[in-house]
């Protein structure tokens, strides 16, 4: 064997080991590249564990809680957490009132109660944090916490409840302040100072109150919507009652708030809103109205609610000077900006009728297009011939004979009547220049197509309603979204049964039902309360169960009011 051989051999043994560990790093690396990418997938950021929902919890207490012979002037609370305040200033209230709040501070877990102002003897404390308290990280809120003292030998234990609810809809009132007050107090107590005792309706409108002593009291409540605990008149609610409550007494109260009508009259402001046309908006409703008069008034009208009046106008610029008399105070003098006559040459194309109508896509069969314009027009320079229908039955269409009605004079309303027939098609059109003026107003042309319902579309509804007394009441049918769909006035005298039947025709399918308005003094609309003559509400009976009307039905139904 030469030495050639044997170094050929030892270089070919080099060459398969070389290779043999670059096959072995390769694989090496591959692993390790693997089992990398394996620990990367499996990375997940910490969570910190499940999230905390429990509220602080009080662990110590000094003085403790319900002490009695309390005579210190701090109060500390320490939880098993940091907390914070929420609120603190509308959470808080003692009861009964201070002088002067107590000031309430927080230190990492412990919350601090200092007393400025002294208490009064043979006293019952309850310091009511409502939802002020939370914990720092998730506020977590501890609610309707409560710490309760006696500056007596004793804990007052008697209790108050009730209810609170809008006079008019019967609605739960949340949130409400219900005070109690010295019997002994001015009815202008609520004015001027915070109540004794101090309670908030919950989201039922349900209160209480607690740790009380055996007196009486007058009870308010207050839709405090500045939270200053005192009524600021007529721009809160406020519900009442005209006999005192006794903390022995263990009756359910029940309070019925509305928003009291100012007892000053006055306009709050008049505008124009566009020309011809002059709002004038009061601060009550208005019933003494015995006339309006201005120069170049054409016509006015009052809303619904009395409190707005619409005067319609023409051919006059700059100011509208308007005089509006009353049976029970002096005239109003109004002095209206309106359009200038430089303006009104400048927009004069553009000032133009615009039309509002009953009509949609459908239109009922027992019904008539009616049309309300912007600002009224002389009923002569209607032009009827500029109004024609046609109707399509059947693929057959016809033009038919219509007749236009309106009042006459000024007015802005008219209506196309016409014996419209169920389940037919429908094209109104009115042209351009149907209504004018002599300031060259014009409407534009529009054309309304709609067809018309079938008469088994609806039902009826027979009524027997069951009044508790010979009185006089307002009878609202409201459809299933509480809106008012047909309201009567019912009276009664002493000769006459004390129920009624009523008929409702042409309703369409859904829930009905029905609100009753003992109308004392036949106004005909519901009378709010007022505080300083002791008069309440209007009583408002609700039926809360839902009359079910079907489409081509005739329903009975009755109802015992009560």
């Amino acid at each position: 064997m030469s030495i050639l051989y044997i170094v050929r051999c030892y270089i070919a043994f080099i060459k398969n080991h070389l290779l043999c560990i670059k096959k072995l790093q390769k694989a090496l690396i591959y692993i390790c590249l693997v089992l990398l990418s394996t620990q990367c997938a499996q990375i997940t950021p910490l969570t910190g564990g499940k999230k905390d929902t429990t509220p602080p919890k009080a662990i110590r207490l000094t003085p403790a809680n319900t002490s009695i012979n309390f005579n210190s002037k701090i109060i500390e609370i320490e939880f098993d957490e940091y907390i914070a305040l929420k609120d603190i200033a509308g959470q808080f209230i003692i009861t009964p009132q201070t002088k002067v709040n107590p000031e309430i501070e927080t230190s990492g877990k412990k919350l601090k109660i200092i007393f400025s102002d002294s208490l009064l003897p043979n006293t019952t404390y309850k310091l009511a944090f409502g939802n002020a308290i939370t914990d720092i990280n998730e506020l977590n809120v501890l609610q309707n916490f409560e710490y309760i003292f006696s500056t007596g030998t004793s804990i007052d234990s008697l209790k108050l409840s009730g209810q609170v609810n809008y006079a008019f809809d019967k609605n739960a009132a949340a949130q409400i302040l219900v005070g109690l007050y010295d019997i002994n107090s001015k009815d202008s107590v609520i004015f001027k100072d915070k109540p004794l005792y101090i309670s908030k309706t919950n989201d039922a409108g349900l209160f209480k109150f607690n740790y009380l002593p055996n007196s009486s009291y007058k009870i308010i409540a207050i839709k405090d919507d500045n939270k200053n605990l005192l009524y600021d008149g007529s721009e809160e609610q406020i519900a009442f009652l005209n006999e005192f409550v006794n903390s022995n007494d263990t009756t359910t109260i029940n309070l019925a708030l509305s928003k009291e009508i100012p007892s000053k009259s006055f306009v709050k402001k008049s505008f124009a809103s566009e020309y011809g046309k002059v709002y004038v908006i009061y601060n009550k409703p208005q019933f003494d109205i015995i006339n309006v008069t201005a120069d170049g008034l054409s016509n006015y009208n009052i809303n619904n609610l009395k409190d707005t009046l619409t005067l319609y106008y023409n051919q006059r610029y700059d100011t509208l000077v308007t005089w509006i008399k009353y049976e029970s105070k002096k005239t109003d003098t109004l002095n209206i900006k309106i359009i200038s006559k430089k303006t009104f040459d400048k927009q004069k194309s553009t000032i133009k009728y615009s039309l509002e109508t009953n009509i949609k896509t459908t239109l009922a069969y027992y019904q008539v297009p009616t049309f309300e314009t912007n600002v009224s027009f002389k009923s002569s320079n209607l032009i009827d011939e500029k109004i024609t229908l046609i109707e399509n039955i059947d693929s057959i269409s016809k033009k038919p004979a219509i007749k236009i009605v309106r009042n006459n004079g000024w007015t802005n309303k008219f209506a196309v009547q016409y014996n419209f027939k169920p389940e037919a098609s429908y094209t109104l059109t009115i042209e351009k220049g149907a209504i004018s003026d002599q300031e060259h107003r014009l409407n534009d042309s529009i054309s309304y197509q709609f067809k018309t319902t079938l008469v088994d579309d609806y039902a009826t509804l027979k009524l027997k309603l069951f009044f508790p007394r010979k009185e006089n009441y307002l009878v609202m049918l409201l459809n299933s979204k509480f809106q008012i769909v047909d309201e009567r006035s019912e009276n009664f005298s002493l000769s006459t049964a004390s129920d009624k039947i009523l008929e409702y025709k042409n309703l369409p399918a859904g829930n009905y039902f029905i609100k009753v308005v003992e109308d004392a003094n036949k106004n005909r609309v519901f009378d709010v309360g007022n505080y300083f003559l002791r008069q309440q509400p209007e009583k408002v009976f609700i039926n809360t169960t839902p009359i079910k009307l079907l489409a081509g039905w005739e329903i009975e139904n009755e109802w015992i009011i009560q």
